[in-house]
């Protein structure tokens, strides 16, 4: 039976405060078909405003992770959370492309700001044991964050008002801030984060394996490009190319999302009991068949393909942030900004890419591409330290 004694009023906190942060996330790519239509956009421009994106929300994460290690940074929390909130609620009310453009930023920033403080926040009130399920339930509420904001995005859309009902994006991000505010103190007093901010010692920083973790950071890569893939084009490649409803596209991304964040709690849990190199490598293998499947089928078998990708693919979210965490003690606030940041940010390359294969191949061709790449991202998880066995093991 799972023992979920480790979840406590701080990693509740931590968790709701990912959610609404991560719901502006979920939201744009439920928003592009939209978009596109606005201001007569390319599949290029729509993948650059998803690489955008990624650039300001994650991939400069590791400039936060960096000051918050050497300075405690936890008011980050709810300026992140408001921010982020602020930035999508505008992106629907502006009327200028390069307006846009500046909104996303901003949220973008915002995102980037509260991620690394939140996972070393998430990091030091757990313990030792439990650390893999203990970020695996706060990487779901960003999950659970990215899946809501696509529904939530979705349910405005289809009101009167459309575009201009992103405004309601500001309500759950002040809310949430000022919870996180009248609350400073369960992180402002954590003993392990206050001796977090003085310099790590000369071990430490040997103890860093730099080419073990580039390539942890390449498979995080490998992964976030299928990802960011699915979430960009799964509502263009339904609506436009087969000609559906966008609504109901967005609920397609829905029911991907939903099904990782699912993915991401048992394999958190999962990670502490036989393993992070375990759970990465079958994250990879088992969704490939999946994945190749996935644009012959139709109706309710879309459904279930998507939500088998969304379970399996996603289950190594938290397990491979866990991992980096532990490659580099004394660090861990750069950790969490170079996994949840940097690499999963680019992703919106990989996007970008695929945006370019839309235009010129057929948007079709982009799912032939995402169907081979987790071959690349299971050869590269062989090389990772630690076995794949159902052991009970240490992946350091």
């Amino acid at each position: 039976m799972l023992n979920l004694r480790f979840i406590t009023k701080p990693l509740i906190l931590l968790a709701c405060g990912h959610l609404v942060t991560d719901l502006s996330q979920g939201a744009l790519p439920a928003l592009l078909p939209f978009l596109k239509a606005k201001f007569a956009l390319s599949y290029v421009q729509v993948g650059f405003i998803v690489l955008l994106q990624n650039i300001t929300s994650s991939v400069i994460q590791p400039i936060f992770g960096y000051l918050s290690d050497k300075i405690s940074m936890p008011k980050l929390l709810p300026l992140g959370i408001l921010v982020s909130g602020l930035g999508m609620s505008a992106t629907g009310l502006v009327n200028s492309y390069y307006l846009m453009i500046a909104t996303i930023i901003v949220g973008g920033l915002g995102v980037a700001a509260f991620h690394p403080q939140g996972s070393k926040s998430t990091h030091f009130v757990s313990s030792i044991t439990t650390r893999g399920s203990s970020m695996g339930f706060f990487s779901v509420g960003g999950n659970l964050g990215l899946a809501l904001g696509t529904i939530l995005m979705s349910f405005l859309l289809s009101l009167s008002g459309g575009l201009n009902n992103t405004i309601y994006f500001a309500l759950p991000a002040v809310i949430m801030a000022l919870l996180f505010w009248l609350n400073m103190t369960y992180f402002m007093t954590t003993p392990q984060e206050k001796s977090a901010t003085s310099p790590p010692d000369k071990s430490a920083q040997q103890s860093i394996n730099f080419a073990f973790l580039s390539l942890l950071l390449a498979v995080i890569f490998v992964r976030s490009s299928i990802h960011t893939g699915l979430t960009t084009y799964i509502p263009l490649y339904y609506s436009e190319y087969l000609g559906g409803s966008p609504v109901y596209a967005s609920y397609l991304l829905a029911a991907y999302l939903m099904t990782g964040v699912v993915g991401t709690f048992i394999g958190a849990a999962l990670s502490d009991r036989y393993g992070r190199k375990t759970v990465i490598m079958f994250s990879m293998l088992g969704s490939l068949p999946f994945l190749i499947l996935l644009p012959y089928t139709s109706g309710m078998a879309t459904l279930i393909v998507l939500g088998a990708i969304g379970l399996i693919l996603v289950s190594s979210f938290a397990t491979t942030l866990v991992f980096a965490q532990e490659m580099m003690p004394g660090y861990i606030g750069i950790a969490s900004g170079l996994t949840v940041g940097f690499s999963i940010g680019l992703g919106g390359l990989g996007a970008t890419i695929l945006g370019y294969i839309a235009d010129n191949f057929g948007i079709a061709n982009v799912f032939s591409i995402l169907a081979v790449m987790p071959i690349v991202g299971a050869f590269m998880t062989t090389f990772l330290p630690g076995k794949t066995s159902t052991q009970v093991k240490s992946s350091t």
